[in-house]
Parts: C-alpha cells; structure tokens; sequence
C-alpha cells in the first residue's frame, strides 16, 4: 500500500510541478550582463555593456549549478512533509557577439543553451551527481526521470545590444529569441525547454568613484505556447542592484548585490481568464569575483541563496537553506 501511495505521490509531484520546476527553474537565476565606464572597457561576468566596435567580436560561457530540497506536504506549508526530493539543474550558455557599428552603439549575436537536470529521491543527494550519465526515459513511465540525469542542448537564439542614447552610453538594451530544440515531451518539460522565448532588458550605471559603480538592470522574458506541452504564456520580470568595486589595477572585481524576481501566467478560471496569477517570487542575494588579467580575457565566479522563495503550489514549499546556485563562466575577446 505504501508503494502505491508514493507512486501516485511522485506522479502528482512531477506532473504538479511543471509550472515551477520544469518552466521555471533558474528563471530567477541572474547573471550580471556587465558594466562599463566613459572612458574604458569595463568588463563584469563575461560580458561588456561597452559594446563592440565594427570587425570585433567576443565569446562569452556562463556555467551554473543550482541545486534545492522541494518539501511536499500535505495541504499546506502549515501541513505535514509527506515527501522530501532533491532537484540540481546545471545550465551551459555560449554567447558569441561581433560588432557591426564603427561607433560601438550596437553589436548582433547568437546563443547556445546545453541544460541539464535531475531530480533524486534522496533529499540528501549531493547535486554534483547531475554529471552522472543519463538512462532511457520511457514516455509512458513518469517514474523514469526519477534518479536520473536529463541533458540536452535546449535552444539556439539570435541576440541583440544596443545604446539607444548617444547623450548617454550608460543606458544599454539587449534582447533576444530563442527556439527550443529538444524533442520528446517528457524529456522538454523535465529540463524546462518545452517552450520559444523572448527577452528584452535594460542595464544602467552611475559611478560613485574610478572604482565604484551603482548597477541595476531590468528584464523581462515571455515563455510562448507550444503544441501537446504548455498551451499557456508564462511571464517573468526581474529587477536587480549591485554594488561595482575594482581594485586600483582593474585586475580584480567584487559585486555583491539583490535581484528580485516574479513569474506569473494566465489564469485557468473561467471567472477570471484575463487576469494573470503569480507562479514563484524570489528574492536572492548574490556575491561575485572577477578576475581579468588583461582587456581580452576574464574568468568570474557567482554565487548566490534565497532571501524569499516562494511558489504558487501551497503543497510545494523550496527549503531555503537547502538552496545553492554556483556560476563559474569566462569571456574571451577576439
């Protein structure tokens, strides 16, 4: 009896938890789209918001690892934990931009997504076995994604950035498209790349010194429909501020800094099908380092915990001192 009880208890986790897990996971996750100053290049995981001049060209990789206990309870975060499970996604971006404005107002790219992800019986599991290899997964066996590492390369975009004012190269726009590329249903959901997407942001600095800035940034991102998997839009915003310092050499860079983060939907109720209801909200703190031993080259480090995680599904809850995000990534310019 207890089997069965626990069979249904995993099919309802992974079918329930599609809206956060699988379409949402690592969508509050930020990685700072980079700095710059009036008079130099100024470079901050990975990417330069200075912008490429006419013939150059950049390749930038971010590679994160995040990794969380899911507590399901009863009816309520107030109710008894029936069930505790692990889930680890590891995500690998590769950007590479070329300049096409002699002025370096504007610059064009593309994007490759690899993700990868996992979900363990075993709460206590340690999230670096998301690198073990991955088993079949039957579509007609929910319980074959349990214990098992999912990977796929999940989409390829087109991107843009942009510095709208001439009067003011502080403020930078970046957008972009991306197609999904994984088939299968099961294996789309599980490793949240079920859906086309498309983003637009915004990025501005004030310098307090030579070697201090004040940098927020605003994103927003829609998740389109896809035939036979989300039949639904899924929305997300953000909002982050970080606190820039360089040392005198411009060799090392620490950022510490917030990013709010809310998802939401339309509603499902036929009493309210033109409103939307919020999916997660999150609030993490962020701590990053940067080195740069010269204009061409850097390697960064970011790490980050939940403040605030919260979900819509009241039988969900995300155990916040579980919760560890890592990004290690490098940008070369060519």
């Amino acid at each position: 009896m207890r089997s069965i009880v626990q069979y249904l208890l995993l099919l309802s986790f992974l079918v329930g938890s599609t809206a956060f897990n699988k379409a949402d996971a690592q969508r509050f996750r930020y990685n700072i789209p980079g700095i710059d100053s009036l008079e130099e290049a100024f470079i901050v995981s990975g990417a330069s918001s200075s912008l490429l001049k006419s013939g150059e060209a950049e390749i930038i990789t971010n590679n994160s690892l995040t990794s969380y206990q899911i507590a399901i309870h009863q009816s309520n975060e107030n109710s008894p934990i029936l069930d505790r499970f692990r889930q680890t996604q590891f995500i690998s971006d590769i950007y590479g931009f070329y300049g096409v404005s002699p002025s370096g107002r504007w610059d064009i790219g593309l994007h490759l997504r690899y993700s990868r992800y996992r979900t363990d019986r075993g709460a206590a599991s340690s999230m670096f076995r998301i690198f073990k290899g991955e088993n079949e997964i039957l579509e007609e066996d929910p319980s074959t994604v349990l214990d098992n590492s999912i990977g796929a390369l999940s989409s390829i975009g087109v991107r843009a950035r942009v510095k709208p004012l001439r009067s003011d190269p502080r403020l930078v726009l970046n957008g972009g498209f991306a197609l999904k590329t994984v088939t299968g249903e099961t294996k789309a959901r599980q490793i949240g790349a079920d859906r086309n997407t498309a983003d637009i942001g915004a990025t501005y600095y004030k310098a307090l010194n030579n070697n201090v800035y004040y940098f927020a940034g605003l994103t927003g991102l829609v998740y389109f429909p896809s035939t036979n998997v989300n039949d639904r839009y899924l929305f997300n915003t953000s909002a982050s501020f970080f606190l820039i310092q360089r040392t005198n050499n411009n060799r090392f860079t620490f950022y510490p800094g917030l990013v709010y983060s809310l998802s939401f939907q339309p509603s499902e109720s036929n009493f309210q099908q033109h409103s939307l209801i919020k999916t997660t909200e999150f609030v993490l703190a962020y701590g990053g380092v940067q080195y740069a031993p010269n204009s061409n080259y850097n390697i960064f480090l970011l790490g980050g915990f939940p403040l605030l995680a919260e979900t819509a599904n009241p039988q969900q809850e995300i155990l916040r001192p579980s919760y560890s995000t890592i990004t290690i990534g490098f940008r070369v310019g060519l």
